[in-house]
């Protein structure tokens, strides 16, 4: 492995600025190279690396549908099961808001729901842990935006908006209702489990021009890890294997030497890191640091951190950069940030 490419999915500058002094002190501190914005997003990013443009430009629901085959007569949108919080005035969404339900949790809601709303056309199909995928429902036009980007904030920032988000909005409210009287969220709470009140609709919206198609692997990278359906789905369709997240960057690094001169060690790997619900302290101490501390001991020549948006990166010569200040990624990724 040469190069180690870190895409921290869900973190946003707002959900670290509550950190505490203490906090901070402890993240690791190195001379960063300047950040620079990531257009379009880490999926987009990660897509124009590998060459396919399509994947990153089209909808994340549209890229789920097709590597499973099911090319949508309507646009399809990726479903996320939240835990919000009501306010006095608002109803908050808590940085623990999104909830990772069990296989068998997935395939009871998505039965019920189906025999519910199947009469309206409308079907869930569940993708993983993280989520479900809607079909039938026509709201072209509609903006939404991933709950990770809410986090920390209120949902009255993120609503749907433009045209179709009358319709959706009305489908996530019936959707409310329902989930209020769920079995499944009985269930949740006797086992002091937070219930799945809403699910969030987003992803979707915009028709296909063309069909998303199967591509042979390009060199772009050597291994991707992550447990996300739209990197398993990308990994699907551009021929790259996605393998299960390792524990920490120590044990993907230990496992890397172990592959000895195979042709995929010498190449960038990447890894998808769900930050939002374990806190940027814990990450610095799996990922953050080992990675830094394999640059400065030349294991590896660089190391890229891309917080969702924004992106650092820190290369083996840079710790002799002395006029470049020492920082943590926090920091970096807040380099330019009006």
């Amino acid at each position: 492995m040469r190069e180690l490419v870190i895409i921290l999915a869900d973190f946003f500058l707002r959900e670290a600025e509550g950190d505490s002094p203490q906090a901070r002190a402890a993240l690791t501190r190195a001379r960063f190279g300047p950040a620079r914005s990531v257009r379009g997003g880490w999926r987009d990013w990660l897509a124009r690396r590998e060459r396919r443009e399509d994947l990153g430009l089209a909808d994340p629901a549209a890229v789920v549908a097709a590597a499973l085959g099911r090319p949508p007569q309507v646009s399809p949108w990726l479903v996320t099961p939240l835990h919000l919080l009501a306010g006095m005035k608002t109803v908050h969404v808590p940085m623990n808001a999104c909830l990772t339900l069990t296989p068998s949790e997935s395939r009871a809601l998505a039965l019920e729901f189906t025999a519910l709303f199947g009469a309206d056309g409308l079907t869930l199909q569940a993708i993983g842990p993280s989520g479900f995928l809607l079909h039938g429902l026509e709201a072209e036009g509609a903006e939404t935006i991933e709950p990770a980007r809410l986090l920390g904030g209120t949902l009255d920032e993120g609503l749907p908006r433009g045209p179709g988000s009358r319709r959706l909005r009305q489908v996530m409210t019936e959707m409310d209702l329902w989930l209020h009287e769920l079995p499944l969220n009985r269930a949740r709470e006797a086992r002091n489990e937070p219930r799945i009140n809403t699910l969030w609709l987003w992803g979707g919206g915009q028709s296909l021009r063309d069909a998303l198609h199967r591509s042979a692997p390009s060199e772009g990278w050597a291994a991707v890890h992550a447990e996300d359906a739209w990197v398993t789905a990308f990994g699907q369709l551009s021929g790259i294997a996605v393998h299960a997240l390792p524990r920490d960057a120590t044990s993907l690094l230990a496992k890397s030497a172990s592959a000895g001169a195979a042709p995929a060690a010498d190449g960038a790997v990447c890894v998808i890191v769900p930050c939002a619900a374990q806190g940027l302290a814990v990450l610095d101490a799996a990922w953050i640091q080992p990675a830094i501390e394999a640059v400065r001991g030349g294991v590896l020549r660089g190391v890229s951190i891309v917080g969702n948006d924004r992106c650092v990166t820190l290369a083996a010569g840079d710790q002799w950069r002395f006029w470049r200040p020492t920082r943590d990624v926090l920091a970096a990724l807040a380099e330019g940030v009006a």
